[in-house]
């Protein structure tokens, strides 16, 4: 299947079911090897679904047929089930083309079996993404992860910007935007700690002492990293008593010291806050981390909650993934203990920054004319949002860390109206589709690091300004309704 260039992109932000084969046909897996062969002849069909008991068991194409030699006299009273791939990998047509066809790369498969319900209703190719062009994000991450050099991967990242905005920023929502830079960025990542450990073995310093895990934290371990982002990570590693704990702990400092600066070759600048790997306190064993979570947990003043709204955001990129899981098993336990830090959490959310949705010149009736003041789009709506979700999903005992993700299974649990679910997706999509325009804007301006954020209202046009101000209203809504959820108080949520 050949999508022409018009058409693609629209195609890679939509669901799979829009883009399936429908060259195909069902038979029962007691159909012969000959029956089989005479419908693969006829030019309109490729595969072949096996169904058993109503259900696709495998599926057999031209090429497998013919790779089995299963044309032979001898061979053709055999069933289709003998020769079929038995390892075929269904998806609901609903699902998004961009989770499709990541999945497929992950995993190496040629192809996906599209279904409503049990019912097959095309196939996908992974050739059908091959294509030969500089920009496509599928060839982008195979370039990324085969690269050899930092130079090459520096040139790859700067192609992964121009992907982002050509590709997705005027077509996609804000999931497939987020979804590509956090594949992108996560490849990158993955291929410069590969890189790390050659380098550590070339220099001497020899393998891990332990397992480990790479985790991001922030934005990073959210998902929702935009064109412009700094580092947020951090190392767990596995306890071993048999070991010098200064020792092992001296190899991963100077592992992390040589990824972070990797990163930042790469475009992913230093934290200011130094929350990155090379900060003792984020590269600690597993148990070191669990102290400082329930540290987090007991004191919860100002310097805990703000290390909370960034370290609770964890999740593993690289490495070993039980780490991960067993330090937000020991969050959740902790957070039961420590019943008071979740109201500290709440009452800091609504101190750290709302949106301005309340100030004066954003209320007054529009044919006053009366423009609002620039505001930072990060600090007053981005922020509050993630925040207010991130609150709720602690409370739920929720280790996804994407925002969306997160209110999803909020909503799943029965603790938020889906009404008001919906309308914080789509403020999360409109806030999220306009930073990335204000970043792509800033990023071919001098000294504009400062005001990449900043929202002009009078640059905007009426509908834009008419959405946003939906999506300011919807963010401070959520605000209180999380803080009433968390806390239990008669905080009313609804707007006035």
């Amino acid at each position: 299947m050949q999508l022409s260039n018009s058409n693609k992109f629209l195609s890679f932000t939509g669901s799979i079911g829009d883009l399936a084969h429908a060259d195909i046909l069902s038979v029962e897996s007691s159909c012969t090897v000959e029956k089989a062969s005479e419908l693969l002849v006829r030019p309109d069909i490729e595969y072949l679904v096996v169904m058993e008991k109503g259900v696709p068991a495998g599926m057999v194409s031209k090429d497998d047929v013919i790779t089995h030699g299963m044309l032979k006299r001898d061979s053709l009273d055999a069933p289709i089930s003998d020769i079929m791939n038995s390892q075929i990998v269904s998806v609901e047509k609903s699902a998004q083309v961009f989770e499709s066809l990541m999945f497929m790369v992950r995993h190496d498969l040629k192809y996906l079996l599209v279904t409503e319900g049990n019912k097959p209703l095309g196939v996908v190719t992974q050739d059908d993404w091959l294509v030969d062009q500089i920009n496509y994000p599928t060839m982008l991450l195979r370039k990324i992860q085969d690269a050899q050099t930092m130079e090459k991967l520096v040139v790859l990242q700067e192609e992964a910007k121009e992907t982002v905005w050509k590709n997705f920023i005027d077509q996609g929502n804000a999931r497939s935007l987020t979804n590509i830079v956090t594949m992108v960025n996560d490849t990158t990542t993955k291929r410069i700690i590969q890189m790390a450990l050659d380098e550590m073995r070339k220099n001497g310093k020899g393998i891990p002492p332990v397992p480990f895990a790479w985790i991001g934290m922030g934005s990073e371990g959210r998902k929702a990293q935009t064109l412009s982002t700094d580092q947020d990570n951090g190392i767990i590693y596995q306890d071993d008593e048999e070991l010098d704990a200064s020792e092992t702990k001296k190899w991963f400092l100077e592992f992390a010291k040589l990824i972070t600066a990797k990163l930042d070759q790469c475009g992913f600048p230093f934290c200011e806050g130094n929350i990155m790997a090379t900060n003792p306190e984020l590269c600690n064993p597993i148990t070191e981390w669990k102290k400082m979570f329930t540290r987090i947990m007991t004191k919860a003043d100002a310097k805990e909650l703000l290390e909370a709204s960034i370290y609770f955001d964890f999740r593993c990129i690289y490495g070993k993934k039980e780490l991960v899981d067993a330090l937000w098993e020991h969050l959740f336990a902790a957070r039961e203990t420590h019943t008071l830090f979740m109201r500290h959490l709440a009452e800091n959310m609504l101190e750290a920054s709302r949106p301005p949705i309340k100030n004066l010149k954003w209320l007054l009736p529009e044919f006053l004319n009366l423009t609002p003041a620039p505001f930072n789009l990060k600090r007053e709506a981005s922020a509050p949002l993630d925040a207010a979700i991130r609150l709720l999903a602690l409370n739920d005992n929720i280790s996804e860390t994407h925002t969306l993700e997160r209110l999803q299974k909020v909503m799943e649990k029965g603790n938020m109206p889906k009404s008001l679910a919906d309308e914080v997706h789509h403020a999360f999509d409109f806030i999220l589709r306009l930073r990335f325009r204000l970043e792509f804007k800033a990023k071919n301006r001098t000294n504009a690091t400062d005001t990449k954020h900043m929202v002009d209202v009078s640059e905007l046009l009426p509908l834009q300004v008419k959405n946003l101000k939906s999506a300011l209203r919807t963010i401070y809504q959520l605000q209180d309704y999380a803080f009433k959820q968390v806390t239990q108080t008669s905080v009313p949520w609804s707007m006035r």
